[in-house]
């Protein structure tokens, strides 16, 4: 994917870029999304499951590290990492198992 640049106003157009990237997405795409607190995540990830139906089930996995949704086409995994202080930790609670039993890297 090409660099672009997307200025949000408002929660709305966070929602619908999030809708908008869900639609062009192929089965094995990765998306992070990095920011503050407050930063837009949970509203991008919001407009990214409406696209699949799943608008209802959102919730920032703030405590639980992983959400995951189950959508018609694929499994969607919603990490939250920000406590993690080093990438080791994603190893250490598991994390690469998600990849792993969908097979993402084969």
């Amino acid at each position: 994917m090409s660099n672009f640049k997307f200025v949000s106003y408002n929660e709305l157009d966070t929602m619908n870029f999030g809708k908008k990237i869900a639609s062009i997405l192929n089965k094995k795409d990765i998306i992070i999304l990095t920011g503050e607190l407050g930063s837009g995540k949970t509203k991008f990830t919001e407009g990214f499951l409406s696209y699949f139906g799943l608008e209802n089930e959102i919730s920032s996995p703030t405590f639980t590290i992983v959400n995951e949704y189950n959508s018609e086409k694929s499994p969607i995994y919603h990490f939250d990492v920000y406590r993690l202080e080093h990438s080791s930790e994603f190893y250490e609670i598991g994390g690469e198992e998600y990849f792993e039993k969908r097979n993402l890297f084969n």
